[in-house]
């Protein structure tokens, strides 16, 4: 048997795997591009190590570097044993056809080609398989929802009073306002984790300080019943949850804009240079003559800071950590460091900044494949939760009408609950916000993305209320 010990280390060691994979596509792409620019291995492997973007293979060259500078072991034999020391296969397989090509005499430009080219064919297989998983854990949420809601429709049809307490002494609507929430955080989690698309996150603390105040008197005034009429609580609540999303989807709609902005710029800038450097202009100028241009839309100002900087003379590292602060997006992010390294380098001829442009057009079609891929789980869910939110509460109602007709409730109890809905237009106004940010994580790669959604659906869900709670759609008046 596995010792706890051993179990701890296999799965780390698959964490391992799973992350130098992901990151695999790109430091091929930079050891191909730096080997036909002439890099030998041992400063192929210095540049790597600074290479913040991809953390794990970096931590795995550190680890190399120290066998040759400590050891005095030689670069290709170290490369060598990646094969056996490494937690990818895929790595070790990688840096084993290396050695060979090397050792044969072989063409190692050739062979990092065709490697690369490999390892984006498979990368984009691979989304596309992950996209299917993450479209099954929304069809396994929605499905989750619409169940949910015939449990509602089923709570307020077996029990002869549906808004009575039960033996426990909690109302059985309670009990659904508390489960409503608990199972989204579940599926938002697993979303966290799940995720494809990864988009910057609004601080928390702003979406606190604008959200709370809201959310606390709602609940308060909707808690101890201070409202004169109860059938205005959905309004208040969704009042309060429309207001905490505005901010949010402000600030959230400005930096993915300018990430979009700069995802489709970022090809073009590095088409621009390459032909810049066909010319005969020097690499830096080329960077200069293309981050001028004026058709970046949201990411003009950016490209045009960084362009201003090589004037001034400063130094690319520097360029980056601006470009960071700037941009979030990954492919960019890559694209540049990537270019800036084979510049430092010496390496910016045209063949191979061609090379790093083709990647660049690549990886922004596999990331556009997937955003194309994930909408129309968004039209799924609204779909749905605008659909089975409506029919819920106008079932739900329906049963409530026919239990006081048959029961002869008394005037008395009418005006005390006020409505045959009880609390299951507040459950439902919950249950379509909560599934606003799921989708956002989703589909835009941040929960600050679902707020938007979370608007959306709150109205739709407050239109459906008022069309049930005021009888302008009445069940028992068709029959």
């Amino acid at each position: 048997m596995l010792s706890i010990s051993q179990i701890k280390e296999k799965g780390f060691e698959r964490k391992q795997g799973k992350k130098i994979n992901k990151e695999l596509p790109y430091f091929i792409t930079l050891v191909t591009l730096l080997s036909s620019a002439g890099i030998g291995p041992y400063f192929m492997l210095q540049r790597i190590k600074s290479m913040e973007l991809i953390p794990t293979i970096k931590n795995e060259t550190h680890k190399m570097l120290n066998r040759i500078d400590l050891l005095g072991v030689d670069p290709l034999e170290v490369m060598r044993k990646v094969r056996t020391h490494s937690s990818s296969k895929a790595l070790g397989e990688f840096f084993d056809g290396y050695v060979s090509t090397v050792e044969s005499g072989g063409n190692i430009v050739n062979y990092l080609k065709s490697k690369m080219k490999t390892i984006f064919d498979r990368h984009a297989e691979s989304q596309k398989q992950e996209v299917v998983k993450l479209g099954a854990l929304v069809e396994a949420y929605m499905t989750i929802q619409v169940v949910l809601l015939a449990v509602y429709i089923i709570g307020a049809a077996v029990i002869s009073d549906p808004f009575a307490a039960s033996t426990s002494g909690i109302s059985t609507e309670v009990i659904f306002l508390v489960l409503t929430p608990v199972i989204a955080v579940i599926f938002l989690f697993a979303a966290n984790n799940n995720s494809l698309v990864k988009s910057p996150e609004v601080d928390m603390k702003k979406i606190i300080m604008f959200a709370a105040p809201g959310l606390i008197i709602s609940g308060i005034v909707i808690g101890l019943n201070l409202l004169p009429d109860p059938s205005m609580d959905p309004y208040l609540l969704g009042g309060a949850l429309i207001a905490s999303s505005i901010l949010p989807t402000i600030y959230f709609k400005k930096s993915y804009a300018k990430n979009i902005a700069a995802e489709d710029s970022t090809p073009k800038i590095l088409r621009t240079i390459s032909e810049a450097r066909k010319t005969g202009m020097s690499p830096e100028r080329s960077v200069i003559h293309a981050c001028k241009r004026k058709e970046y839309g949201l990411f003009n100002s950016v490209a045009n800071g960084i362009a201003n900087k090589i004037e001034w003379g400063v130094d690319f590292k520097t360029i980056f950590q601006y470009l960071q602060k700037e941009v979030q997006a990954f492919n960019v992010l890559i694209s540049f460091n990537i270019l800036f390294e084979l510049i430092s380098a010496g390496g910016g001829n045209p063949e191979t900044l061609d090379s790093l442009t083709e990647t660049s057009e690549r990886m922004h079609e596999i990331q556009k494949e997937k955003r194309d891929l994930l909408m129309p789980y968004l039209f799924v869910g609204f779909i749905l939760m605008g659909t089975t939110g409506f029919t819920t509460l106008l079932v739900i109602d329906s049963f409530g009408d026919v239990a006081q007709q048959s029961q002869n409730i008394s005037n008395i109890e009418v005006e005390i609950t006020g409505s045959t809905l009880g609390l299951f237009p507040l459950i439902v106004l919950i249950q379509s916000w909560t599934a606003g940010l799921f989708l956002g994580r989703v589909i835009k790669g941040a929960f600050s993305g679902g707020f938007f959604y979370s608007i959306l659906l709150v109205i739709m869900t407050l239109i459906g209320i008022t069309l049930v709670q005021f009888s302008i759609i009445d069940v028992n008046s068709l029959f």
